[in-house]
């Protein structure tokens, strides 16, 4: 027999919990062998005149595969003169030749004492010969104590008695000085008996037949097991009913020969009812060396559902988990139970092995079938297609999944995706990738649909690692390639997966807070060996790290550029920290005010209005420098004219809406004032018409006066632990505009002034922005 199951496991419980029930229904047929098919019975002799006779029933292949040569040689001495006996031939035993048999006495097989026949196989199974019918009644006479008898009679079918039964337990080669646990010996040797009664076939009634094709390639055949209508009827409840209900659909073989039934394939298969009937006899499926396949185990599952074996199915339900899958991510705790267990990090508490990746899809389309509904594989499956995302899901059995159980899984893993498990997850999502577009699978019909799949389950991802990046970027596996500079071999993948991410899931509320985060936490972290102000970086000026970062910082600059409108209605702006928004404002050349969305005002446009109105295209005019024209005056003197009236409401009317009337610069500039900049401006354009004329000739020099009202946030404007100089740029620098033509914007530091070119788009008339000076002496 194969090796009992580890103490304190499932299998463990669920293997004493068998026993137990095996234990309970030989109990109940010594009890109720009258009931349960006798083939012997021994007449008690009233030890007092005119006391009746009693009986004891019993079953001849029990006393033949069990009963010791004391029990034989003092109750089978049959024969008139008392010459004559009955020896047992238990496995083990080696009793010399067998002795003559008699007319009255049980029907002795000729059978070698020393071995077993083998397990039943599909054809030519044959009940052995004997001298008398197998249905026929032995009636036997003695006269010892019908209490002392049965107490005897009790320790062969159960392997428990009392009284005179405790010295019958060592009868047997397996004596008092080799046992070390009593009742674990005699229940191992009543295995063995039950099993060799079993196999060899020992005065077998019925036959059960399997007829079907057993595999998808093989023909149709038919498969024949010999075996005991007692120990089935007190085994399962459904031959009790088929044998004992007087309906049963058997046919017998002859009149006095095995009666013959047929049970249907599928569910039956050799193998699983091979397997079935060894644990109906010996209450374990440890009886024997035989080891079996996860489809072996769903058949055997099936046949114990039909033949009402519940301890079965639980043995089988134990070994799936914990023999097969390595426990199928602690199938047996719930949900906060498991969640305690792993600390809620993902992928933990179970196997991600191959055998376990292509076995998992298997186990939870067998949990959800209708005939099944096994909450214990369910849940356990569940959890387990989660833990293998990644390259545990680029597999055909994962792809034969229903559709709605794939969808399942990947809510499964959107509920995981959180910061301490986003990288982790986030790697394994590229690595699937990657293994779907490797040859010989990016070919399948099926590569497409689980590509699909995976970049949901990344999207997913995307958007948790921009808007949660100040705690992702504090996990241990970010730290610990911060900390190793991406020496390591897959680093350098990892941080571009990384980047690449942080890209895809920019948004209108999270740029700007990721810009902040990926120059605080990831640029400038601190070396965590030095302690001073002006801190040492981690990461080193030469990383390989470092510059895939700043490849990132400045391509969120750049989707800042196109979209900071969009970010400022969203009021993406004003939880940064004031150093963050400085920095963000210089590379934008926008002012620190514009950045800022203004407080809702009563009657205002609705947040909605305002972005579609914003996002509109407008004629002659840079979605980059739109709040430009935001620092124009837009009331009138109180003794304006009629006609100035008309003419600053026309102003209005092209004026950006969204504009900030804080950074105005020429908010109390006469609007004839303006008229006038604007004509004089217009005048001064190129007239080659081969030349863009939304750009001047001699744009005069813009001088932006810095806005020191307070904002949200953090006000400080300087980083923390100060800023690198090989960090471009610093926040003291002074930039300016490149020309109209790039579009680009170039930085020079003329002491602290900050000078501007014009933007490249035409000037307004009313938009002319004239020097300070002369604008306010215009006031005058």
């Amino acid at each position: 027999m194969s090796a009992p199951p580890p103490a304190g496991s499932a299998t463990a419980s669920s293997a004493a919990k068998s026993t137990g029930a095996w234990l309970n229904d030989l109990k109940g047929l010594f009890d109720h062998a009258k009931e349960r098919f006798p083939d012997v019975v021994w007449e008690m002799l009233p030890e007092e005149a005119g006391s009746a006779d009693e009986e004891v029933w019993g079953h001849k292949a029990m006393i033949y595969a069990r009963a010791p040569p004391s029990f034989l040689a003092q109750y089978f001495d049959v024969r008139p003169n008392g010459a004559s006996r009955i020896y047992s031939a238990s496995p083990g035993q080696d009793l010399g030749p067998n002795p003559t048999q008699s007319t009255f006495s049980l029907a002795i097989v000729e059978q070698p004492t020393t071995s077993r026949t083998p397990s039943p196989s599909r054809a030519h199974l044959y009940s052995p010969s004997s001298s008398h019918p197998t249905n026929t009644l032995l009636r036997l006479t003695t006269a010892i104590s019908p209490s002392l008898f049965s107490n005897q009679l009790e320790y062969i079918y159960t392997g428990k008695g009392i009284g005179a039964a405790f010295e019958f337990l060592f009868d047997s080669p397996e004596g008092i000085d080799g046992a070390v646990d009593v009742d674990a010996t005699r229940i191992d040797k009543l295995r063995k008996d039950l099993v060799f009664m079993w196999r060899s076939r020992l005065y077998s009634d019925v036959k059960i037949a399997l007829t079907g094709p057993f595999s998808p390639d093989s023909e149709e055949a038919t498969a024949v097991f010999s075996s005991h209508r007692f120990i089935l009827a007190s085994r399962s409840s459904y031959f009790r009913a088929l044998f004992l209900s007087g309906f049963a659909s058997v046919t017998p073989t002859s009149s006095s020969g095995p009666i013959t039934i047929t049970l249907p394939s599928p569910p039956f298969t050799p193998a699983s009812l091979h397997f079935t009937l060894g644990f109906i006899y010996a209450g374990t499926l440890n009886f024997s060396h035989r080891t079996f396949d996860l489809t072996t185990a769903f058949q055997i599952y099936r046949s114990a559902a039909y033949l009402s074996l519940t301890s079965l199915q639980s043995e089988i339900e134990s070994r799936i988990v914990e023999e097969m899958t390595h426990g199928l991510f602690h199938a047996y705790l719930t949900f906060e139970e498991y969640e305690k267990v792993t600390g809620g990090r993902w992928g933990v508490g179970g196997s991600k092995c191959k055998q376990c990746t292509r076995r998992i899809p298997r186990i939870l389309e067998f949990a959800t079938s209708e005939d099944i509904k096994n909450t214990i594989l369910d849940r356990g499956a569940r959890r387990a297609l989660v833990g293998l995302f990644g390259e545990g899901w680029v597999t055909p059995e994962f792809a034969a999944l229903p559709p709605k159980s794939r969808a399942t899984a990947l809510k499964g893993v959107y509920a995981r995706t959180t910061p301490q498990n986003l990288f982790p997850l986030l790697f394994a999502a590229e690595s699937a990738l990657a293994k779907v577009e490797s040859p010989g699978i990016r070919d399948q019909p099926w590569a497409d649909m689980l590509k699909d799949l995976i970049v949901q389950a990344r999207k997913k991802m995307d958007d948790v690692l921009c808007s949660q990046c100040e705690d992702v970027f504090e996990q241990e596996e970010w730290l610990a390639i911060l900390e190793n500079d991406g020496v390591r071999f897959d680093d350098g993948d990892k941080v571009r997966w990384v980047m690449d991410s942080l890209r895809r899931g920019l948004g209108d509320t999270n740029a700007g807070i990721v810009y902040q985060t990926l120059v605080s936490s990831v640029l400038l972290r601190p070396h965590p060996t030095s302690a001073s102000v002006h801190a040492a970086t981690l990461l080193s000026s030469t990383s390989p790290i470092r510059s895939q970062v700043e490849r990132a910082r400045l391509d969120i600059l750049r989707w800042l550029r196109k979209r900071w409108v969009g970010v400022r209605l969203a009021n993406g702006f004003n939880s940064l920290d004031g150093w963050a928004l400085k920095e963000i404002s210089d590379e934008l050349d926008v002012p620190v005010d514009d950045l800022l969305a203004p407080p809702p005002s009563k009657g205002g446009l609705t947040p909605q209005s305002s972005i579609e109105s914003a996002s509109s295209p407008r004629p002659n005019q840079d979605v980059d420098t739109a709040s430009i024209a935001s620092s124009q005056a837009n009331a009138p003197p109180p003794n304006r004219s009629v006609a100035q009236t008309t003419v600053q409401n026309s102003a209005e009317a092209q004026r950006d809406p969204l504009a900030s009337s804080r950074s105005s610069v020429a908010s109390s500039v006469s609007v004839s004032s303006v008229r006038t900049a604007g004509t004089a401006q217009a005048r001064a354009r190129p007239s080659n018409p081969t030349s863009s004329p939304s750009v001047p000739r001699n744009p005069p020099p813009r001088t932006r006066v810095e806005n020191t009202s307070p904002r949200p946030g953090n006000s400080s404007l300087t980083p923390p632990n100060g800023r690198p100089k090989s960090l471009a740029p610093s926040i003291a620098s002074v930039r300016s505009v490149s020309s109209a033509r790039s579009g680009t914007s170039t930085t020079s530091t003329l002491g602290k002034a900050r000078v501007s070119l014009a933007p490249k788009t035409p000037i307004q008339p009313f938009r002319a922005i004239a020097p300070v000076t002369a604008a306010f002496a215009g006031v005058k």
